[in-house]
């Protein structure tokens, strides 16, 4: 089975990235590095040779309801993963071969960006019949031909801007395993939230 991996934003701090640092890395902005702007982009692309240092990243409290938040374990950061030291321990091994890990700084320490490379459409894994968007333009439902992705274990997919990650089971029974706070999981592939926020989305 396949699901979706979600940040909890009931319970967890959001990561953000330091923009600030991002520019010093790259220099002025450009038509040509403009892809690299981790920040603000979202395309599965290789920073190798580009980003050399360790990026910085924080979970600020921006609401007074975040005062008892906790920064998670692993998160969801525009379509790629913030893992912490004890999280890239449990996934690395499962997912290394998915995707590429920049190293970052965090008020916890040291951990790590994972940024997933796999694309369901560039094998023809997105079941397009089967894949519906509703009256505002998002997907009401969201399948994926499994038989195509092989031996993946994390992946995205262009339907959505490369913003959602999705997994096999190995992944969350990993995650479950070794008690990674952070992430809401579920099978609702076209799901974009929480629990509790979308229940109140369904209600409104």
């Amino acid at each position: 089975m396949l699901y979706t991996l979600i940040l909890d934003t009931n319970k967890y701090l959001h990561p953000v990235f330091d923009s600030k640092q991002i520019l010093e890395i790259l220099g002025e902005t450009t038509q040509e590095n403009i892809k690299y702007r981790i920040d603000i982009r979202t395309a599965p692309i290789s920073y190798k040779g580009v980003i050399a240092e360790p990026l910085k990243v924080s979970f600020p409290k921006e609401r007074k309801e975040q005062k008892d938040f906790e920064i998670p374990d692993i998160a969801v950061l525009q379509g790629r993963l913030f893992l912490s030291a004890k999280s890239y321990e449990t996934l690395n091994p499962l997912i290394a071969h998915d995707g590429e890990f920049l190293p970052v700084n965090y008020e916890l320490g040291r951990g790590y960006i994972f940024v997933p490379m796999r694309v369901a459409d560039d094998v023809d894994a997105v079941d397009k019949n089967l894949s519906k968007k509703n009256d505002w333009g998002y997907f009401s439902h969201l399948s994926f031909n499994v038989d195509r992705l092989g031996d993946w274990k994390v992946f995205r997919t262009k339907l959505n801007g490369y913003q959602s990650i999705y997994c096999q089971e190995v992944v969350k029974e990993a995650i479950e395993r070794d008690q990674l706070k952070g992430l809401y999981i579920t099978s609702d592939l076209a799901n974009i939230y929480p629990e509790d926020q979308n229940t109140i989305s369904k209600l409104s």
